[in-house]
């Protein structure tokens, strides 16, 4: 039962409030019946940020998915429009901003927190934008737009549970009338569980427990072990108490032997050393069930975590599928949070009058020019999840070449369709965006080379240079 309550899925009917003791209460003001309670939520974050900065199981979850969703080359983006792009560059290498730069210190506070609320700050005759985070806990109600959990309109800072007082902060939405995106803050609650949910939960909330209870079972072993390394002998003197304390007034003290020392005595005293048993073998079992539920929970492979030498390379990599696809799915919601933040700023820079609202942009895989809004010309990238076995990877392709090649030849297959299956197997594959230039048979190799290495560490441009 404390546990249905402490995390809301008892719906907050017949829960016990934690203050006064109240049977059958529903918190003030929730919106889902199974909202998580704000107590819950803030000491999943408290023990989150605590865990992080203490306990190392926890520090290495999260660097290694902070690591592989915007670790190495980090989180680069392609405009469509030259215009445009000139606007993006200028809030992303914005000192003050730095967005490249913070990429990885951004996204393992919204992991810790579950939550990210930034206050846009946007100038209004320049349309220029920066930003300043804002702790989460700091939210103390919400209001959504006709009750859809799905659209937060308002949130309140510093209010008094109950109160109308505090700071009202507009959450950014796109306006009906005009296509833009307004709003005074952007706010980002992740790892719900139910889409009733409204506010975001620590993605380290369902495994905090198991975390401490790892930390634990190491702490103790340690602990017995350094005890254990303390010397203890047992004396034993025939006699009675007079005989012992004749004993030790005769050797001066109860003091250890010294190293290399001899200690002389008669047949009525006996010494004998005791050892102290450190218990590593079964601390070692329970650790690592401890770490099984450990690893198991923050979607990463056991021996990712600790004890790399218990798994083969086989198994590695059986295991290493389900786990890039966990990653991924992390990288992909902060991808979006990133495309959401730039086109924020640059429906700014629309409504100052920066930018027009519809703009040309050029498609870089077939090279075809249309008119869009401004915002849907920026596309986000992040580092590839995964290593790419080049050797894997030009069989596949080859493969596919052969198959595409037979198929038109055998009159099951077009050619038109045969190039539209051909770039998406290039772009699965090679993980770069095929761009219209690569249909020229006169590209250079060198040039083409050249454009795949820069695009797979930095942007992919926009076209290739043919010579």
């Amino acid at each position: 039962m404390d546990q249905l309550v402490a995390t809301g899925a008892i719906g907050g009917w017949g829960g016990i409030d934690p203050i006064d003791g109240d049977v059958g209460w529903r918190p003030a003001g929730a919106r889902g019946l199974r909202e998580v309670p704000w107590w819950s939520a803030e000491k999943a974050r408290i023990y989150a940020t605590a865990a992080y900065r203490s306990n190392p199981m926890a520090k290495a979850i999260v660097d290694t998915y902070t690591s592989f969703c915007v670790g190495d080359s980090g989180v680069s983006y392609t405009v469509t429009n030259p215009q445009v792009r000139i606007v993006v560059d200028e809030f992303w290498e914005d000192p003050r901003n730095d967005m490249a730069r913070m990429q990885e210190l951004l996204l393992r506070s919204h992991m810790l927190m579950g939550e990210s609320l930034y206050e846009m700050m946007v100038g209004q005759q320049s349309g220029v934008t920066r930003f300043a985070p804002m702790d989460p806990a700091r939210i103390q109600g919400v209001d959504l737009y006709r009750g859809n959990p799905l659209w937060p309109e308002t949130v309140w800072l510093d209010r008094s549970p109950g109160g109308t007082d505090g700071r009202p902060m507009s959450v950014a939405a796109i306006n009906d009338e005009t296509g833009l995106r307004e709003g005074e803050a952007l706010w980002w609650p992740s790892f719900k569980a139910l889409d009733t949910d409204v506010r975001g939960f620590s993605f380290l909330g369902s495994i905090i427990d198991q975390l401490d209870s790892y930390d634990t079972v190491l702490s103790n072993l340690v602990d017995r072990t350094a005890l254990a390394r303390y010397m203890v002998w047992d004396v034993t003197v025939e006699g009675g108490q007079p005989e012992v304390d004749q004993f030790v007034a005769a050797r001066g003290g109860m003091h250890v032997p010294q190293s290399g020392t001899i200690e002389v005595h008669n047949s009525a005293v006996k010494w004998e050393q005791k050892q102290t048993q450190t218990g590593a073998q079964e601390d070692s079992v329970a650790g690592q069930s401890v770490l099984t539920q450990v690893a198991a929970g923050s979607g990463l492979s056991k021996h990712w975590l600790a004890e790399p030498d218990g798994a083969n390379r086989a198994t590695s990599h059986t295991m290493a599928e389900p786990v890039r696809r966990r990653v991924a799915g992390v990288q992909q919601l902060w991808l979006g949070y990133q495309a959401e933040m730039v086109r924020y700023v640059i429906d700014q820079a629309v409504a100052a009058g920066r930018l027009p609202r519809m703009v040309e942009a050029t498609d870089p895989q077939t090279g075809a020019v249309y008119e869009i809004p401004a915002s849907r010309t920026v596309v986000m990238r992040g580092p590839e999840i995964a290593a790419s076995d080049a050797q894997i990877t030009a069989q596949v392709l080859l493969n596919i070449s052969s198959g595409l090649s037979a198929m038109v030849q055998a009159g099951v297959m077009s050619p038109e369709a045969a190039k539209v299956a051909a770039k998406k197997a290039w772009t699965d594959y090679m993980g770069i965006p095929y761009t219209a230039a690569l249909d020229s048979p006169e590209a250079n190799p060198d040039d083409v080379a050249t454009a795949v290495d820069d695009a797979g560490q930095q942007k992919p441009p926009l076209a290739l240079v043919n010579k």
